[in-house]
């Protein structure tokens, strides 16, 4: 003869088809008063750079542009296993909140915080704007240099959308041709690449002393580009 055991919960008494938890197993229900399935806080920051858009989420600037990109990205650290979460947001007196929705099997439960964007400038956007650059490209020659000085523009933009390291910082037309500012080696290099797959310039490469940074002498980098 097979008997079948009910299971009852020992808090509200009810028959259920599961119990849940460790030492105290509960049903569902009872389960989701006395503990939470997902560990929310009450506020979440998220910082958001005021010129690119982009996000910083452990420290690094990551390209998520969107509200919904950027909740995404910041609750996905609220996570846990075997826990499904929905997030809705919402708009009230210019505040922003999010209601988590979480479940794991049968047992289900909403949490509700408060987010805050904070605005800063990412270091690759302050860098842009001070006009920092690590390379400089001189474009000289007795060529038309304009289709070519939009070559290295066109190809400054491509990189940038690669990533945001990678920018022109400055463009200066002077009595000797044209001058770029280029903000890391990197773009300097794949710039150089490609005026070499179009033309045939004579490339010479110079230092310049710009300062000390912990006690080494920091240089940056000159090439001039001749295009006859």
């Amino acid at each position: 003869m097979v008997v079948e055991l009910s299971k009852f919960c020992p808090r509200c008494g009810e028959e259920t088809e599961a119990l849940y938890g460790d030492s105290k197993k509960l049903c569902a229900d009872c389960y989701t008063d006395k503990h939470n399935l997902l560990d929310v806080p009450d506020k979440t920051e998220i910082d958001v750079c005021t010129v690119c858009g982009r996000m910083k989420h452990h420290g690094e600037w990551i390209e998520a542009y969107t509200v919904q990109d950027q909740l995404a990205e910041a609750f996905s650290d609220f996570g846990e296993e075997e826990v499904e979460m929905q997030l809705q947001f919402w708009e009230e007196e210019d505040q922003m909140f999010v209601r988590v929705h979480a479940e794991r099997g049968p047992m289900q439960d909403s949490y509700d915080t408060q987010v805050v964007f904070e605005n800063q400038q990412c270091r690759d956007c302050s860098k842009f704007q001070g006009g920092f650059y690590k390379a400089k490209i001189q474009l000289r020659g007795e060529a038309d240099l304009e289709p070519i000085s939009n070559d290295i523009v066109d190809k400054a933009a491509e990189l940038t959308n690669e990533t945001r390291k990678d920018f022109l910082a400055n463009v200066e037309k002077n009595d000797h041709g044209i001058d770029f500012y280029l903000s890391t080696e990197p773009m300097n290099k794949k710039i150089l690449g490609m005026l070499r797959d179009r033309y045939e310039p004579e490339i010479e490469r110079s230092y310049e002393l710009v300062g000390e940074q912990n006690g080494e002498k920091v240089y940056r980098n000159v090439v001039s580009v001749r295009i006859d």
